[in-house]
């Protein structure tokens, strides 16, 4: 018995048909691993705007108590003044 001619030519619908698949399959992934690297990207955003924050706070404070050591500083100085005298 005669095996059937297959015919093994690509055509052209064919190959757009699977060009296309393909397409998907790449864009299907991709946008998985772009929402995964958002993901990673917006969660390192966070850890530095909290460190900043922090890191304000701390600059904030420290400034003020250089400012109370100053006044303190100008009223001995005022009271020394006065006990000079």
């Amino acid at each position: 018995m005669k095996k059937p001619k297959t015919n093994n030519l690509v055509t052209k619908s064919y190959l757009t048909r699977k060009l296309n698949q393909l397409e998907e399959q790449i864009d299907w992934k991709m946008e998985k691993r772009f929402k995964v690297f958002k993901n990673d990207i917006l969660e390192m955003k966070d850890t530095i705007v909290k460190e900043v924050k922090d890191m304000r706070e701390e600059f904030d404070a420290h400034q003020y108590s250089h400012l109370r050591i100053n006044e303190t500083l100008e009223e001995h100085e005022r009271r020394i003044k006065v006990l000079e005298r």
